[in-house]
């Protein structure tokens, strides 16, 4: 019987405040893992750091912008001071403009890129320098739909997720003697509550692209998924886990679809 037992084991998941992010730490927490719950919002982080507590399980909260690179190396230095190394890193954090490419500014594509891209290779880069000297650690990047098909209405985010399959495939590559895995996750389609909030869920962009109500949204939508129904931040948080599991030794620098056959390469 397959047992994932993360007990004494370490994970770092960055935009775990809430949303896909959040479920993640949830999925961890349940497996015995020690959360390091990173959010640039440090309300959210500690919201989900008590929530996981509360319910029995092991995190810290940690305020992190990952925009900013020596905030990210002292975090992971917390991390080995408190822990002797980091296992696993997910990286999560995300932002994502919805607009027609012509309407899109250059400061919008640099902060997709700066929070999408570049720091999920400042992370790994991170995590990196206390995962080779012991040859073990674990590395799940979150990575989207967007990732092998384009998009006229978020052409940057797309850019940016097409940019780390292929910076996840690469690290795959340059660390796969070293006993390190690093795959992706490409998510289908997650309601999130955080989504919601802040106008850049699937929901509320089909809402306003086609003027309907949210429940006409939510019935639309699920036609785009061969078997009906929508995934949870959990699916997402499942699928990172058995990847950061032994059971996943074998699996380097793949991006695993989760999204109910919607894509199938």
């Amino acid at each position: 019987m397959v047992n994932f037992d993360f007990t004494g084991k370490n994970v770092l998941i960055s935009g775990a405040g809430g949303g896909i992010g959040g479920g993640i730490a949830d999925v961890f927490a349940k497996a015995g893992a020690k959360v390091y719950v990173a959010d640039w919002i440090e309300e959210n982080a500690k919201k989900k750091a008590d929530e996981i507590n509360a319910a029995g399980g092991k995190a810290v909260a940690v305020k992190l912008d990952v925009t900013d690179l020596q905030a990210i190396e002292d975090t992971m230095k917390m991390i080995v001071d408190a822990d002797g190394g980091i296992d696993n890193l997910v990286t999560c954090a995300g932002v994502m403009y919805n607009k027609p490419y012509m309407m899109t500014k250059p400061e919008e594509m640099k902060l997709t890129l700066d929070v999408n891209l570049v720091s999920v290779d400042n992370l790994c880069h991170a995590a990196l320098k206390y995962m080779l000297p012991k040859k073990a650690g674990k590395i799940v990047n979150i990575q989207s739909a967007s990732s092998r098909l384009g998009n006229p209405n978020s052409a940057h985010y797309a850019a940016s997720k097409f940019g780390v399959m292929g910076l996840t495939q690469s690290i795959a590559l340059a660390v796969a003697k070293e006993n390190i895995n690093v795959n992706g996750i490409c998510p289908g389609l997650v309601v999130t509550g955080l989504g919601d909030q802040q106008n850049s869920s699937t929901i509320t962009m089909y809402m306003k692209a086609r003027n309907c109500t949210r429940e006409e949204a939510l019935e639309a939508l699920k036609t785009f998924s061969p078997m009906g129904r929508f995934q949870t931040p959990e699916d997402m948080g499942n699928a990172a886990l058995f990847l950061c599991s032994e059971y996943a030794q074998n699996i380097t620098g793949q991006s695993l679809n989760v999204d109910c056959g919607m894509r199938l390469n």
